[in-house]
């Protein structure tokens, strides 16, 4: 996981260090991500890389965090999550998300990132359970929301319904960064999925 001797660094070697991954990230090619050329470009040493990280995958943890951060930012100017509409705050979610593909660096960064965690779901089931510190902001998204409008109100059901948009969320998401699907047609089946589980399937 990420050490403590990392987030006690100085802001700007900290963001000069983040940069450095988001650009080992963004490149185009789909080689294998180097520790010597984020070392490189961070001007750091590679020992000092272990005093912050145990492996590369901590640096998904980076990413993640960089990104989750973006997302709770926009939640919180649409004023969406206080008391909010836990389906129209997803359905708000796809739209932030997909629009940083208008930035081609995270465009880049988000392919590549999505297609990794989709490829190594058990791994990363592992990491979020045992290692990832990094996600308790959006959890706790989960704790902001009115029930009243929801037929199963008790927090395991809550709960199982966050993991099912979760889930959904995460497969458009794919299909847009990874297959590299219409946009339009990813929202639209986003959408119609997300209308058929807040009103049901039963007539």
């Amino acid at each position: 996981m990420i050490k403590q001797t990392f987030l006690n660094l100085p802001e700007e070697k900290r963001s000069r260090i983040v940069k450095a991954i988001i650009e080992e990230f963004s490149e185009p090619s789909d080689d294998k991500i180097s520790i010597n050329r984020i070392v490189k470009r961070a001007n750091i040493s590679r020992g000092s890389f272990y005093q912050y990280f145990d492996d590369k995958v901590d640096l998904i943890e980076v990413l993640l965090k960089s990104f989750v951060e973006r997302v709770l930012q926009g939640l919180n100017e649409a004023a969406l999550l206080d008391r909010g509409d836990v389906f129209e705050v997803f359905e708000q979610l796809f739209e932030i998300i997909v629009s940083f593909a208008d930035d081609k660096t995270s465009r880049t960064v988000l392919r590549r990132l999505t297609r990794n965690l989709h490829a190594n779901d058990d791994l990363v089931y592992e990491y979020m359970t045992n290692r990832f510190n990094g996600i308790e902001k959006y959890k706790d998204c989960s704790k902001r929301f009115s029930r009243d409008s929801l037929r199963y109100k008790s927090d395991s059901d809550f709960d199982l319904l966050w993991q099912i948009l979760t889930s959904m969320l995460k497969n458009a998401l794919f299909n847009f960064y990874v297959t590299e699907d219409d946009c339009a047609h990813v929202r639209q089946e986003y959408r119609r999925k997300l209308e058929i589980l807040k009103h049901g399937a039963l007539a």
